[in-house]
């Protein structure tokens, strides 16, 4: 197991990385485009600051070009869409981290069933006995683990085994209650995977999120918990969206870093998980 944690912990890496070089190019490419937009101005040829662009597609059967779009963007549209490219990256990085997360998560859900059987739900085992259970192979609680696309479910599964991962949700340096904020990160990643990152009704998606984290409380939602969803949400005439866009800090060179945020909490929680309870109770004295 310590080999897939590594595993994990490179490619979250590699997630962050893809993040720094993607800040990293639109910031050039933002502070390029400003730079010859105030050159041209200067020179009188602001005109010349628009991009034109000829859409076309080829003919199924002669193979002749057919235009059906002309688009003239001015200064304002191409950064406004340099913005909107940005954050895209950042909302698939998001749904790439999660997806490493849940992978970890599964397998470690599997490796508590193969180590301790009676530990996982009876309807994952059902049909099974004791001592059947006992002979079957890490392979099969692999295979049962995936079969079972419900994080929740493996998670409060794990919660049951180790009640300290609980109390750790709820008190912990970040000072977030983690169970409702890796329910928020697992739809905001459905929504980024299945409707580009457009959120059709918010009320219903800030119900789903209360109700998946088992918080529902009746729709009296708790007003920390509902900012925590409202931080990664945005409005505009198309309606809402997620965004993970950085976020300046008025009067000062700082911002928040809300993708980087979510990354650091998955690690953290993954780190916890496996090295305060997994490991030490399944590999305590060698690596699987």
């Amino acid at each position: 197991m310590d080999i897939q944690f590594k595993e994990f912990l490179s490619n979250l890496s590699e997630v962050e990385l893809m993040s720094r070089q993607v800040k990293s190019s639109t910031d050039k490419e933002y502070e390029l485009m400003v730079k010859n937009h105030q050159s041209l101005i200067e020179n009188g040829m602001e005109q010349h600051s628009s991009s034109l662009h000829n859409m076309f597609f080829r003919s199924l059967i002669s193979g002749e070009p057919i235009f059906y779009d002309h688009m003239s963007l001015d200064f304002d549209r191409r950064i406004k869409d340099l913005i909107n490219r940005r954050n895209k990256h950042y909302l698939w990085l998001l749904a790439e981290a999660f997806e490493y997360f849940e992978d970890l998560i599964e397998l470690m859900y599997a490796h508590m069933g193969h180590k301790e059987p009676s530990a996982w739900p009876s309807k994952e085992t059902k049909g099974e006995t004791a001592a059947s259970l006992a002979t079957k192979p890490f392979d099969w609680y692999l295979q049962k683990a995936e079969s079972n696309k419900k994080l929740h479910a493996k998670l409060e599964c794990i919660r049951k085994r180790f009640p300290a991962l609980a109390a750790a949700e709820k008190s912990n340096h970040f000072g977030i209650d983690l169970r409702f904020t890796i329910c928020l990160i697992e739809m905001l990643r459905h929504i980024v995977v299945h409707n580009n990152g457009r959120i059709r009704d918010l009320t219903k998606f800030i119900q789903r999120t209360f109700e998946q984290a088992g918080m529902s409380n009746n729709g009296n939602h708790d007003p920390q918990k509902l900012q925590q969803i409202h931080n990664f949400i945005a409005t505009d005439s198309r309606g809402h969206r997620v965004v993970m866009l950085e976020i300046p800090q008025s009067g000062t060179p700082f911002h928040v870093d809300r993708l980087g945020a979510i990354i650091n909490w998955l690690l953290a929680y993954s780190d916890y998980i496996y090295h305060r309870l997994i490991r030490p109770t399944y590999f305590p004295s060698q690596q699987a």
